[in-house]
């Protein structure tokens, strides 16, 4: 069961890193270079935090130095204003690619290029982030591109979290957090899915 991080105080900056499963290739000779998708493109978000006392820090160290478990926090979408996205979840089973049909939404929901959302399927998070803007229908239902391949063949009715986007994954790069004489502590870390 993944750990879920505190909400507060909310992450200072998050960067944005992928970790890309496409094969580059480069003609030896001649030829045009080419690009091949495949599925297993993910995301490695690093997070650092405000400045915090150490009381207020102890959670966070405790969580972000926890072995063999996942965790799971929300990703930061600053100054993007999510309206209420009703209770949307996967439209269908079976789905392959870089698109993912969605229902529940409100009629002509936006969902805008660049925004995150993330899926629950079978108990764990999957991160996407839209390729290009979709408007839902007046019957709630869009299919969104996405700018990576699906992970995981999502089955129907599962849960899409457009309002509070999650990134489920392990703890890399956690600096050893350094006390202050103030008692002030700052950490950093990034999130990186695990598949």
């Amino acid at each position: 069961m993944p750990l879920l991080l505190p909400n507060f105080p909310a992450p200072a900056t998050m960067s944005i890193g992928m970790v890309k499963a496409v094969n580059d290739l480069s003609p030896s000779f001649s030829g045009a270079d080419q690009q091949i998708r495949r599925k297993g493109s993910r995301y490695a978000l690093t997070f650092t935090m405000p400045s915090m006392d150490y009381v207020t820090a102890l959670p966070w160290m405790t969580d972000l130095a926890a072995e063999g478990d996942t965790v799971v926090l929300e990703v930061c979408q600053p100054g993007l204003v999510v309206p209420a996205a009703g209770t949307p979840t996967v439209n269908g089973s079976g789905y392959a690619g870089a698109s993912l049909p969605i229902k529940g939404l409100p009629a002509n929901y936006v969902i805008r290029k660049g925004q995150f959302f993330s899926v629950i399927t079978a108990g764990q998070r999957y991160l996407y982030r839209a390729a290009q803007a979709a408007t839902a229908s007046a019957g709630g239902a869009v299919n969104v591109p996405l700018q990576t391949m699906l992970r995981r063949p999502p089955a129907d009715n599962d849960v899409v979290e457009i309002e509070a986007p999650m990134i489920e994954g392990f703890v890399r790069e956690f600096a050893d957090p350094e006390i202050a004489v103030d008692h002030e502590v700052v950490l950093s870390f990034t999130i990186r899915e695990r598949r």
